[in-house]
């Protein structure tokens, strides 16, 4: 009996011992879980973060830095992360204090500020360098800077407008002493366009004309260039389009003019010697006069950009047996009412052979009236 009892309680102290075994192990897989759940950390790189300059802007014009920097940021909060990376959320900034730098050109450190506790930031720059100068301002005239392409096109320029024609140009005292000419350079025009009207910001250069650096924003002015165009006769080429009379064979054109006048740059002019001008000839039966637009695109303008054609038919030879097709070649096209066609050629001969014949016969019949029985 003293046995069994013994058995029994060993038995439950095993039981019990295999419990706290498998508890201890359950919780400690769970504790492993959550560890490795939050020990994840999510990265974003960032770019064309703005530096933040801090100094004293009435008094002093910095330049030469780069006004951009990338930044790495990290943490295990995927939300924080998401809005500090977002421009529109972001609560961080780069900044670059110069309130205790010297003037001249140095090199500062980089900082960020303003980042949430969750996040970690690294700069991918981590110093920028500088110049500091005194601040001054000063009025100059502003010339409009025509491109180099403008010559190679055979642009003429006639007149040149500029408003307001003077400027103030906010910079340091040192690059204010080089500045030798402020201009208001234009960007490329239109190939076919005689007028020019653009709104720029001006630019200081030196003397090697250099551009150097003035307050951002740049004062804007408003430029008008009137431009002579490189001009060029063409030919014309008239064809025919749409669906014709069945007994039509072909068509003739008598255009008021044959040749027009392009202008537009160089480039353009020199693919260009003859237009091709299409004429509707749907449903045309007899002698029709039209006003046909001259197709042109955007890269050059025509002159005169229209031109008055009458539309001549020719028929078809009737009792040919066969069908008859359709056609326009250049031979049949005219200016000024000299147009001839070969359907009319052939009509024409046809007739003189037919005349000849009946010549031949009558002159048989007379000579078998005149021999003797």
């Amino acid at each position: 009996m003293k046995k069994a009892y013994q058995s029994n309680w060993f038995s439950g102290l095993l039981a019990l011992l295999f419990a706290l075994l498998l508890f201890f192990n359950a919780n400690s897989e769970g504790n492993s879980g959550n560890t490795a759940s939050t020990s994840q950390v999510y990265d974003e790189m960032v770019y064309n973060v703005p530096v933040q300059l801090k100094y004293d802007e009435d008094q002093y014009f910095v330049s030469g830095y780069e006004d951009t920097v990338a930044v790495h940021l990290s943490s295990a909060n995927r939300i924080q992360l998401n809005l500090e990376t977002n421009e529109d959320t972001r609560n961080f900034q780069v900044v670059a204090d110069l309130t205790n730098v010297s003037l001249g050109t140095t090199e500062v450190p980089l900082r960020v500020t303003g980042l949430s506790s969750a996040v970690s930031a690294e700069l991918e720059t981590k110093t920028i360098t500088v110049t500091i100068e005194k601040k001054v301002t000063k009025s100059f005239e502003v010339e409009a800077k025509i491109p180099d392409s403008f010559d190679a096109e055979g642009y003429k320029v006639d007149t040149v407008s500029i408003s307001p024609k003077t400027v103030e140009i906010t910079t340091g005292e040192e690059t204010m002493a080089e500045i030798a000419q402020v201009v208001a350079p234009l960007s490329n025009v239109t190939q076919s366009a005689d007028t020019i009207n653009q709104t720029v910001n001006v630019q200081a250069l030196d003397s090697k004309g250099q551009v150097l650096s003035i307050e951002n924003p740049a004062p804007q002015v408003k430029v008008t260039v009137k431009l002579s165009l490189p001009k060029k006769e063409v030919s014309l080429r008239f064809t025919a389009t749409g669906t014709p009379p069945a007994d039509v064979g072909s068509f003739t054109f008598d255009a008021s003019t044959s040749v027009v006048e392009i202008s537009g740059s160089n480039s353009v002019l020199e693919t260009i010697d003859t237009l091709e001008v299409p004429i509707d000839v749907s449903g045309v039966r007899t002698t029709t006069k039209q006003t046909v637009m001259i197709p042109a695109t955007g890269d050059y303008t025509i002159d005169p950009d229209e031109v008055e054609v009458t539309i001549n038919p020719i028929y078809s030879r009737s009792g040919s047996g066969s069908s008859n097709t359709w056609t326009i070649d250049d031979s049949s096209t005219s200016v000024g009412g000299n147009g001839s066609s070969s359907s009319s050629s052939e009509t024409s001969s046809e007739d003189e052979s037919t005349t000849d014949t009946t010549e031949n016969s009558e002159a048989s019949t007379d000579q078998s009236a005149d021999s003797p029985n």
